[in-house]
């Protein structure tokens, strides 16, 4: 796994060049990647994984819903890269301080109290469709395929970890985490 990930990241500056990645592996454009897929790209990659076993234990650690196929949210999560200890640091301060009923979850009442000045109704926007964006934006850090609108603690670490691997910096990754969450940390 980490030989395909330092490959993949190696060659990739953001997210969407992941997700670019991913579409190219997809030959059929089903929106997911079968084994024949999956192994086609592994050989054309040369990570030198030469028996169909080794490639298809790879495979299942893509496939975490079991399902035969890999989605692009479960391609996105395994190739996260690992964050260091001062950016984890960062991305848990600022997940904690939006949790404001210290649940373990960013649900949408969450997000109305951190942000209740901002997220006022007016007569050009309502309470419905304030909610309706905010349960869209929620939707966005979604891992599991499961637009519930709700983020957990693994959801958004993953997101900051993509956001990561797109600053050099530890200096401009807090930075960009406070400028998108307007929050100190």
């Amino acid at each position: 796994m980490d030989i395909l990930r330092r490959r993949l990241l190696d060659s990739t500056t953001k997210q969407s060049d992941l997700i670019e990645i991913f579409t190219a592996i997809d030959r059929d454009c089903s929106g997911r990647i079968n084994f024949e897929e999956f192994r086609a790209a592994i050989k054309l990659l040369q990570l030198n994984i030469n028996s169909n076993e080794e490639i298809k234990d790879l495979f299942q650690q893509f496939d975490t819903t079991h399902n035969g196929q890999i989605d692009l949210s479960e391609f996105l999560q395994q190739l996260k890269p690992p964050m260091n200890d001062r950016r984890q640091k960062a991305a848990l301060n600022l997940f904690n301080s939006i949790d404001v009923d210290k649940d373990g979850r960013l649900t949408i009442t969450d997000i109305k109290a951190k942000y209740a000045a901002q997220l006022k109704p007016t007569k050009n926007k309502s309470s419905q469709s304030i909610d309706n964006a905010l349960k869209k934006f929620l939707n966005k850090f979604d891992t599991r395929g499961q637009e519930d609108g709700i983020i957990d603690q693994e959801e958004f670490l993953g997101f900051c970890a993509m956001l990561s691997a797109t600053v050099k910096e530890d200096v401009y990754f807090e930075h960009t985490l406070r400028t998108l969450f307007d929050f100190r940390l």
